[in-house]
C-alpha cells in the first residue's frame, strides 16, 4: 500500500465517459492539447493504470476540473473514480465549482475524499490539506489584492493542521497544498512557517507549469521535503512519494 500525488489534470469532459470511450472532438470542454499536453488525458490514464494498485492511494493538489459548476466536475469526478486506488483532492484555484466542500463531498464517488481546511488519515497517516495562495515577493504578487486571501489560506492551514495534531500527535504529516509554499523568487512563507511548526515531513503542491516550473523549489527545506507534481511537471505519472519508516 503506497502513497502517490499528481496534480494539475484540468480535465473537462461534458458527459460520462469511461477510460477508454472518450471522443476528443464532442466530449472535451477544454482541451489542453493548446498547451502541448497533447491528449494530456490519455497519458494520465496509461501511466496511472500502470504504476498504481487498487490498494494505494493518490493525492490530487486541486486544479482538477476546469468545470464551472458542481453538475460538471461530476464528469471528471467519475473519470478519476475508473482509476486504480482511492483518492484524496484538494483544491486549486481554477477549482471554480468548489464553493462549499460539503456539496462536494456529496457528489463524490465511493473511494474519493475531498480535503480544505482539514485533514484525513492515509496508510497510517495525516495528510492536511488547503489551497494555498500566491506568495510575498513573488512574480504575480498584488499587496492589495493578495495578502487578504494569503493570510486566509494560511490560516485555513493552521485550523487543519491543529486538529491533525490534536487528534493524532504521533502520525507522520503530510500536507497538500495547490500553490508552491515556496520558490526561487519567495524564500519563505506562512506556510512554511505553519509546516514546520506542526512538524509535518512533507509536502505535495502543484500550479506550476510549463516555463514556471523553474521556480520550483524542491527536496528538503528546514526539514520539510517538498515535492512539485503538476502533471505536465512529472510526465503524466503519479509519483511515489518518500514517507517516513
Amino acid at each position: 500500500m503506497s502513497i502517490y500525488a499528481i496534480g494539475d489534470l484540468h480535465l473537462s469532459f461534458n458527459r460520462p465517459v469511461s477510460l477508454y470511450d472518450v471522443n476528443f472532438e464532442t466530449d472535451v470542454d477544454k482541451p489542453m492539447d493548446i498547451f502541448g499536453w497533447e491528449r494530456h488525458y490519455e497519458q494520465v490514464r496509461d501511466r496511472w493504470i500502470e504504476t498504481v494498485r487498487e490498494s494505494d492511494t493518490v493525492l490530487i493538489p486541486g486544479d482538477i476540473s476546469w468545470a464551472l459548476k458542481l453538475n460538471q466536475a461530476r464528469y471528471d469526478f467519475d473519470w478519476i473514480r475508473q482509476l486504480p486506488g482511492k483518492k484524496v483532492m484538494s483544491p486549486g484555484n481554477h477549482c471554480y465549482y468548489a464553493q462549499s466542500k460539503k456539496k462536494v463531498r456529496e457528489v463524490l464517488p465511493e473511494g474519493m475524499e475531498w480535503i480544505d481546511a482539514d485533514y484525513t488519515i492515509v496508510e497510517d497517516r495525516v495528510v492536511a490539506g488547503t489551497r494555498g495562495w500566491n506568495l510575498p515577493g513573488d512574480y504575480h504578487w498584488d499587496e492589495e489584492t493578495d495578502r487578504k486571501i494569503y493570510e486566509r489560506q494560511a490560516g485555513r492551514l493552521q485550523i487543519a493542521l491543529e486538529a491533525a495534531v490534536k487528534d493524532h500527535p504521533d502520525r507522520e504529516r503530510i500536507v497538500m497544498l495547490h500553490f508552491p509554499p515556496v520558490t526561487e523568487k519567495s524564500k519563505s512563507s506562512l506556510f512554511m512557517d505553519l509546516m514546520k511548526e506542526y512538524g509535518v515531513s512533507l509536502c505535495v503542491y502543484g500550479h506550476l507549469h510549463g516555463r514556471a516550473h523553474r521556480d520550483a523549489v524542491e527536496g528538503m527545506v528546514d526539514g520539510i521535503r517538498l515535492r512539485l507534481v503538476s502533471c505536465d511537471y512529472i510526465d503524466f505519472q503519479p509519483v511515489l512519494l518518500e514517507l517516513q519508516e
